[in-house]
């Protein structure tokens, strides 16, 4: 069916701005870029869960997202595990997730609240805040519940469930909302990393 091929066409559009991403990021080429993922499982495994995650967004903020994560992860081995975790959340975050994730880091709910917390939000000021996803609040914070992204914080205080974000739902949350993680300067360090993918490649 044409729609079928549009969105296979889409899907290699947005694989392709995450691959730029990475190798305008770092100074890899495309195929140093491919050598370094086949280099060991691990890289193996977090480049095409990323792959995999640009395949099925329609959020560009996103697979430059994505495209970030990957660029720590080359320059530091260390960061696959936590990598992983942040592809793996980022897979099942889009556009309605992602705009209520900032607004319980950035935005006060304006409840009054006044307890040990900072800035708990209740179910009731997220459907107030965003009227028209509706019903669908509940499973958009069992998703960044899932993983991990954002807890429960219940008191005394507040009727209900208070919602707050975790670090990991901070750090994931940086990935998706600034852009100048991937505008940082490759100097000696980007040209190590590609001496390295050619040497596996």
């Amino acid at each position: 069916m044409e729609l079928v091929a549009v969105r296979e066409d889409m899907g290699l559009r947005n694989i392709g701005r995450l691959v730029q991403g990475v190798t305008e990021a770092t100074g890899l080429t495309p195929a140093e870029f491919a050598g370094w993922a086949n280099s060991n499982d691990g890289r193996l495994m977090l480049t095409t869960s990323a792959i995999q995650a640009a395949n099925n967004t329609v959020h560009e903020g996103k697979i430059r997202a994505l495209a970030a994560v990957l660029r720590d992860s080359i320059y530091d081995d260390a960061q696959l595990d936590l990598g992983a975790l942040i592809v793996a959340a980022m897979s099942d975050l889009e556009a309605p997730h992602i705009r209520i994730l900032n607004a319980l880091v950035n935005v006060n709910p304006g409840n009054n609240y006044k307890g040990p917390f900072k800035n708990p939000w209740h179910d009731s000021d997220l459907e107030n805040h965003f009227p028209q996803l509706g019903a669908g609040i509940t499973p958009i914070m069992a998703t960044l519940q899932r993983h991990g992204l954002a807890r429960e914080a219940s008191t005394l205080e507040i009727v209900g469930k208070g919602w707050l974000v975790t670090n990991f739902g901070h750090e994931c949350l940086d990935y998706l909302t600034s852009p100048s993680l991937l505008d940082r300067p490759v100097g000696s360090e980007a040209t190590a990393i590609s001496e390295l993918a050619s040497d596996v490649g």
